[in-house]
């Protein structure tokens, strides 16, 4: 036992579990208290710190324009001849689907949907204008604004383990211009749980919106009855973690790095699928629009806090979307910044934003201007249909109305199946790295590590569906995510702080 966790940071590991199973058992053995507990928090959350969440919005977008236009963008991380650890095609397919999971299908079809019901801006619902803004929308909140997030962890993990050398992918360590002699103090343990609670409590959202819609689709195909609902969620979750294990038996460059691509390749199929057997034309003026409307109303939708409203919409979506990616940024940073080896700053902040940006705005094109389609045309009526019978019901009638139906919705499971496992094993070996004691650049975290962290995913997956919904699931990234808005903060100030010791100005 003593050799197991001879390279555990136990200051790390140990309370975090604790508290996590502490969780869990609560969940499980009060679930009505505790969805009414979860549902109080969210709203004190949104409602008084939601400008929060925007500022940091704005703050992140600042960074990355300033440190990709300063003389430091030209810096590579790692040595000066060095040459990028993995192929353009290859980065852009774990960062991807990393970022991602099951939920850009799922609400890539759905969200445009909540959009056209109860559209922003004081707009009529189901009006022509609703319609518009439903399809860009979501663009918005999986775009810029949503991988904007993610650099300063990138930069401040791939610069301290690349560059500086240091034996560590944990935030704290990447902070220790500033932190000083707290780094591996209580402070910079602090700093080290709150990045693990963040990435389970993002992890945990994917999970509670994926697993209960693949487990109704699954239903659907075979015929399997409502009553033996839990008993094919458990098998999709036993799936995952069959999958996640496999992955992490063949490793990083061979699990993560293979799943990542066939993961592409199948979401990419299945995209052109949607495409060309839905209303194509129809699809790409949708798209052209979106893209003016975005331009248009960027600031606008930056800083939209409804003062003098009620508020609900940008508590409902763009807060907890922000506060959703935040609490994704620790994950996303110890992660890409561990794949970016060989590459510059500015490849690497504008290369993430970017082609995360467009995967994204891909799906949304797709997944949502088809939705959008069959509401407007008179096909399927899905307000009716999400607000009535739910999530599930809504992508069943989706799908029901493509060719082969039964075959494309398993097409769909299969691809939504490999997206998930592919962010998982993701977040598990960030939380293994962030709690193994130390991590030479190219080493990798204990598999029994990584292995325990997606199996406490599960499980906290099963508690949270106990207690029922999306709105259960929303807490957990939105709460998780508040205090690390101010380790983003702390990352930005220590970048630029290392970055200047580093490479002071020359003087004339």
């Amino acid at each position: 036992m003593r050799k197991l966790f001879r390279k555990i940071n136990l200051k790390i590991f140990a309370p975090t579990c604790l508290i996590l199973v502490l969780l869990i058992l609560v969940l499980l053995l009060q679930p009505v208290k505790a969805g009414q507990a979860i549902n109080f928090l969210y709203d004190r959350c949104t409602e008084n710190f939601g400008w929060l969440y925007l500022t940091a919005c704005i703050c992140s977008f600042a960074f990355l324009i300033w440190m990709t236009s300063s003389r430091f963008g030209s810096i590579k991380l790692g040595d000066k001849e060095e040459k990028p650890q993995y192929s353009q095609i290859s980065w852009i397919a774990m960062l991807f689907t990393a970022g991602v999971g099951t939920s850009i299908v799922i609400l890539g079809f759905l969200e445009p949907i909540y959009y056209v019901s109860s559209p922003p801006f004081l707009i009529e619902p189901l009006s022509e204008q609703a319609y518009e803004y439903a399809h860009m929308y979501g663009q918005f909140h999986w775009g810029l604004s949503a991988w904007a997030f993610y650099n300063p962890a990138i930069i401040a993990v791939a610069y301290m383990i690349y560059v500086r050398k240091e034996p560590s992918i944990r935030l704290s360590s990447a902070c220790s211009v500033v932190l000083k002699k707290q780094t591996n103090g209580w402070l910079g343990h602090v700093i080290d749980i709150l990045v693990v609670f963040g990435v389970v409590g993002s992890i945990a959202t994917s999970l509670g919106i994926g697993t209960p819609v693949l487990a109704d689709v699954i239903r659907e195909v075979f015929g399997i009855p409502q009553a033996y609902d839990l008993t094919v969620k458990l098998t999709v979750l036993t799936i995952w973690i069959f999958i996640f294990g496999t992955s992490v038996f063949l490793g990083l460059d061979k699990g993560i790095q293979k799943l990542s691509n066939i993961n592409i390749v199948m979401a990419f199929i299945f995209l052109l699928i949607i495409l060309f057997v839905g209303p194509t034309v129809v699809i790409l003026k949708m798209e052209l629009n979106s893209t003016g409307l975005y331009l248009q109303e960027f600031f606008r939708m930056s800083t939209y806090t409804q003062p003098f409203g009620s508020g609900e919409f940008t508590k409902n979506w763009t807060v907890f979307y922000w506060g959703w990616w935040i609490a994704f940024m620790p994950m996303m940073g110890m992660f890409v910044g561990k794949i970016s080896r060989g590459r510059t700053i500015k490849n690497v902040m504008w290369g993430q934003l970017i082609w995360g940006s467009l995967g994204c705005c891909f799906s949304f094109m797709i997944f949502g201007g088809y939705s959008l389609y069959l509401q407007k045309s008179g096909r399927v009526d899905l307000v009716s249909i999400l607000n009535n019978e739910g999530q599930s019901q809504a992508i069943i009638a989706i799908l029901k109305t493509l060719p082969m139906a039964k075959i494309m919705m398993l097409f769909l499971c299969i691809v939504c199946f490999v997206y998930l496992a592919t962010t998982i094993d993701s977040c598990a070996y960030v939380l293994a790295g962030a709690t193994t004691k130390e991590l030479p650049p190219t080493g990798e975290p204990a598999r029994w590590n990584r292995l325990f962290w997606a199996l406490l995913f599960c499980m906290l997956s099963i508690a949270l569906m106990l207690i029922g919904g999306i709105e259960s699931v929303k807490i957990m990234s939105v709460v998780t995510g508040l205090p690390l808005i101010f380790v983003m903060f702390l990352l930005m100030v220590s970048v630029k702080k290392t970055l200047e010791k580093d490479y002071p100005q020359r003087t004339k």
